[in-house]
């Protein structure tokens, strides 16, 4: 006999055992299917993840068939194979279910007031909570700004009071860790007793109700978020979710999809669930329903090459729509947008300079064969073309401590003697950015009128840069080096600090921001009307979250939002601009959202037409890199 028991203590795993005689090709053959998971073992004994067993409960029935050999599950495995079952019995019971009547919603809102919920919902937030309530566990992939906030605390308010959950865990941005403080205290009459989680070392009361912590903290401290969720039945809720997008192979990703075996609600919030195509659902379904995503999701969604195939995004759309709700822009009834794309050829010596760094890495990727180590070297040398096409004096220098993990990349190495090097060595004394002058002129022109200006950048270096140039205007600095309220000592300046000195001080023209650190949790749309892009990156939910920040619900009717693109002509932005005009018009086709591409991309006679759109991002920077001419003459 072969028995299998689910431990959820610690990292969840099923431990897997032979105990008599047991047919040598039924033990061979479970040990093969279950071999990318196994932690550890011996020959009658097997540890394996649990996402592994459970994704290969296929073959525990072959086992029986082939070989007469049963698998006989413990106690808590049989739990959750049970729960599994009515998980499927309970999302497949409202595939059918048309939209609610008034009256239903007449009744949802009573309820929701019963419970001790004090906000008015919108009729759209109803119609989400109602069907979110109505999932065993649920997905809003409304976009920022539609109050998914808002109806997730909605919905734990009802299901805390049906019985099904009596406490709360949340796991976001720091960013966002002041809207859910916001939101407590604005959606209940009595805000229940919330807790943030610092990391190791954090005291949680028994009488905590709700746990806030970020991606990081829960990874580095899992035991102690995993005890609190374990302890009483509680919801989980991901925040901005597609953090986690590389599931089972991101240490985040890793921390909250065994957090989900704890849990006994689980929900998601993102407003770009799939920023690079139907493979960043897997994840997010996983979380949702373990053990059970390919039974939901087509196999074709799980080769990331794929993910923006037209087929694949209406067989991944057909498959999932039904475990989620989303409210597009469109139904927010918000004001215009207007793009405006400045596209200006380089000045002489940062053009030379750019043509140089091409000419140094072009021949290297002109062959064919390319492996991940090339993939990695080709990141590095895409943040030297963007450095290089906005601000050539950050080659020198490298990233920043503060600049997003995923953009840090040493200084352009350079041996003295070649014409790079005196290239770089002449340009500070004779030529300035471009870009950075069109942003002085953007911000003087807009304290001139009395407004603000939001300037987005990727690298910490050319924020930093941009404030001591534009320092009469007293700008507020956010990015991934400046600490939280949370963390912070009082007399330490921190970006909720200049937030709010961005919002109310009149002094406060411009606030310069890394999309990585503030694109998300945060509204600006009472203040700020006005974003400027000194560089964008492949990263298409960056660019989506970083526009929501000033356009959401909640705008007059009366206000137009503008978005100003600044694109070096013929350089590595083109490309980008093309890659996220492809990525963002895949995810509109994934989410049955058209409306979309048309708010969060300019439009052809806005300047934005005409970029290349290529396969990926990695043929974007070598189709880049291998283009005969950089730039036109």
């Amino acid at each position: 006999m072969i028995t299998a028991e689910l431990y959820r203590h610690g990292r969840p795993t099923v431990v897997v055992e032979r105990k008599g005689n047991v047919n040598p090709g039924a033990w061979a053959r479970l040990q093969e299917a279950l071999a990318r998971g196994i932690e550890s073992g011996s020959p009658v004994r097997t540890v394996v993840h649990a996402d592994v067993f459970l994704a290969e409960l296929g073959v525990v029935r072959e086992l029986r068939a082939v070989f007469g050999e049963r698998v006989e599950p413990g106690p808590t495995l049989s739990d959750q194979l049970r729960a599994m079952a009515n998980d499927r019995r309970a999302r497949e019971a409202i595939v059918d279910a048309g939209e609610p009547d008034d009256a239903a919603l007449e009744a949802l809102a009573y309820e929701l007031s019963a419970s001790g919920v004090t906000r008015a919902l919108h009729s759209f937030q109803l119609r989400n909570l109602h069907r979110l309530i109505s999932l065993p566990h649920g997905a809003d992939f409304s976009v920022p700004g539609a109050g998914k906030t808002t109806v997730a605390l909605s919905a734990y308010s009802i299901l805390r009071a049906r019985g099904v959950v009596s406490r709360l865990s949340v796991v976001g941005p720091i960013a966002a860790f002041g809207a859910w403080k916001e939101e407590l205290v604005a959606c209940f009459a009595t805000p229940p007793l919330l807790v943030i989680h610092t990391g190791p070392g954090t005291v949680i009361p028994q009488n905590t109700e709700v746990l806030l912590s970020n991606y990081n903290r829960t990874a580095s401290d899992y035991d102690t978020v995993r005890a609190f969720v374990a302890a009483k039945p509680t919801q989980v809720i991901l925040d901005e979710a597609h953090r986690v997008k590389r599931g089972a192979a991101g240490v985040h990703g890793r921390a909250v999809l065994d957090l989900a075996y704890a849990a006994r609600r689980r929900d998601v919030l993102t407003g770009t669930p799939a920023p690079q195509g139907a493979f960043d659902l897997v994840a997010l379904i996983s979380f949702l329903y373990p053990g059970q995503d390919r039974q939901i999701l087509p196999n074709a969604a799980y080769f990331e090459r794929l993910g923006r195939d037209e087929p694949v995004l209406a067989e991944t759309n057909s498959a999932v729509r039904r475990y989620f709700v989303r409210t597009p822009k469109a139904e927010l009834d918000l004001p215009p947008t207007r793009f405006a794309v400045v596209r200006e050829q380089m000045p002489p010596i940062q053009s030379a300079i750019y043509d140089a760094l091409m000419g140094q890495y072009r021949s290297s990727f002109a062959l064919p064969d390319r492996g991940r180590h090339e993939m990695q070297r080709l990141g590095r040398i895409v943040m030297y073309l963007l450095e290089a096409a906005t601000n050539p004096m950050l080659l020198t220098a490298g990233s920043d401590d503060g600049d997003d993990p995923a953009f840090l990349h040493p200084p352009l190495k350079l041996h003295g003697g070649e014409p790079l090097a005196d290239l770089l060595a002449r340009y500070g004394r004779f030529e300035q950015p471009w870009k950075y002058q069109r942003i002085a002129a953007i911000v003087q022109e807009a304290a001139a009128r009395g407004e603000k200006v939001l300037v987005w950048s990727s690298f910490v270096r050319n924020l930093k840069a941009l404030a001591r140039r534009l320092d009469q205007y007293e700008p507020a600095l956010v990015h991934g080096g400046v600490p939280s309220d949370e963390t912070a000592p009082a007399y330490v300046v921190t970006r909720e600090r200049e937030f709010e000195r961005f919002r109310h001080d009149p002094a406060c023209i411009v606030l310069l921001a890394n999309p990585a650190a503030c694109g998300e949790g945060i509204s600006l749309h009472h203040w700020c009307h006005h974003a400027v892009y000194l560089d964008r990156t492949f990263n298409a939910g960056h660019f989506l979250q970083s526009q929501d920040r000033i356009h959401r619900l909640g705008l007059a009717p009366d206000i137009l939002t503008r978005f100003t693109l600044l694109i070096s002509a013929g350089s590595i932005d083109d490309s980008v601009d093309g890659r996220l005009a492809e990525k963002v018009s895949a995810l509109a086709r994934l989410m049955d959202d058209p409306g979309l591409v048309q708010i969060a991309l300019p439009s052809s006679d806005e300047g934005g037409g005409g970029t290349p759109a290529f396969d990926d991002d990695f043929s974007a920077g070598v189709a880049h890199l291998t283009s005969g001419d950089a730039r036109p003459s």
